[in-house]
């Protein structure tokens, strides 16, 4: 059996495509490379000229849903690309070449996916491990540019009364931590990235980069504009609110809204937010936490109403709350229209009533 060369040096040579698309500032490229895994078919070509000359295919394999955003003639464009610049980066390979560039769909079980490489080794981390976000909260990691670093806090600020625990790199990381690999940790951890969009958001290398690793991890995305800049590359396909800087405050209950709708997020959105609830500090809190909860969830199953008696019993801040029980108890009716059980208050306990909804009704 052959052996050949040029299998064994692919992996540094899209390091060295990544970095000459990074400084031409060609984010979709760099994306899509960072998301891939890569298999090279051997000996696809041969020529017995001089000595024979081997061609490859190398195959760069993609998850499906950053495929969908690719137009068909531009992939045709990208593999045409990059089988070039591939064969313009192992010069020092004899006889040995890049015939042609394929990006296709990961699917596990495809045999050459199983044998690809993947480009980078994603961190193994535990979001309880790194010490980046608040316990039973939606990680959501905020990507930015420095400049933009105060309004980005101002939004975590605002997001996390609603159960939402941002990752803001340029506040979030404890002094002399290692800030790339804390970064990694956070992109390693996160469920949503929301992409704070200004005139100079794509001109950064980091930020192309942390969007590539969120498309390169099926992780939702969610584009909030502070600028003019529409999104470039594999973000056009997500639609994008418009806020100013200032009022970014003011953007939490529509990124909620999206985690509910678009991002489908809404059985993550619940979990935190009766987690909320059940663990409201104060009165204030109980109040507010159960506004959250009733202007989102409509539905809750039998699990989530043994958790939210369970916390109602175990909480003070709760059983004792006057404020949730007014508005002609509005907690019980509540409880009752998103379980369709008929309850009873007793104290500390939420029990389901003895007698049905049927029994009211006269015969």
């Amino acid at each position: 059996m052959t052996e050949f060369a040029l299998p064994s040096k692919l992996i540094p040579a899209f390091r060295r495509l990544r970095q000459h698309y990074q400084r031409r500032a060609e984010s979709e490229l760099c994306a899509l490379i960072e998301a891939s895994s890569i298999f090279a078919k051997t000996g696809t070509d041969y020529d017995p000229w001089d000595g024979g000359t081997y061609g490859h295919d190398v195959y760069i394999f993609l998850p499906e849903e950053m495929l969908g955003l690719l137009d068909l003639d531009e992939q045709a464009a990208m593999q045409d690309r990059i089988q070039e610049d591939l064969r313009k980066a192992t010069p020092e390979v004899e006889n040995e070449y890049v015939r042609a560039v394929y990006i296709n769909a990961r699917y596990e079980s495809d045999p050459n996916v199983q044998q690809s490489t993947p480009f980078s080794i994603e961190p193994i981390a535990r979001p309880q491990d790194v010490g980046l976000w608040k316990a039973n909260a939606l990680r959501l990691f905020i990507s930015h540019r420095d400049e933009d670093k105060l309004a980005a806090r101002s939004l975590a600020n605002a997001l996390e009364a609603y159960g939402v625990s941002a990752f803001v790199a340029h506040d979030a990381i404890k002094p002399m931590k290692e800030w790339q690999k804390e970064i990694l940790n956070g992109l390693a951890t996160m469920e949503v990235m929301l992409v704070l969009l200004s005139d100079r958001f794509h001109e950064s290398v980091w930020t192309n980069q942390e969007v590539g690793f969120a498309l390169g991890r099926g992780i939702p995305i969610i584009c909030l504009k502070i600028g003019n800049l529409n999104p470039k590359g594999f973000l056009s396909a997500h639609q994008a609110m418009k806020r100013k800087p200032e009022e970014l405050e003011l953007a939490a209950s529509d990124i909620l809204k999206s985690l509910l709708g678009e991002v489908r997020q809404a059985g993550r959105v619940k979990e935190v937010l009766i987690e909320a609830f059940i663990s409201s500090g104060s009165y204030h809190d109980a109040i507010a936490n159960l506004k959250r909860l009733t202007e989102t969830t409509d539905k809750l199953t039998e699990s989530d109403f043994d958790l939210i008696a369970k916390g109602y019993a175990e909480n003070d801040q709760l059983h004792t709350c006057v404020g949730i029980h007014n508005r002609r108890n509005w907690f019980k009716r509540y409880l009752e229209s998103a379980t369709g059980k008929e309850l009873e208050f007793n104290g500390k306990q939420i029990l389901e009533s003895s007698r049905g909804f049927d029994d009211d009704i006269p015969l």
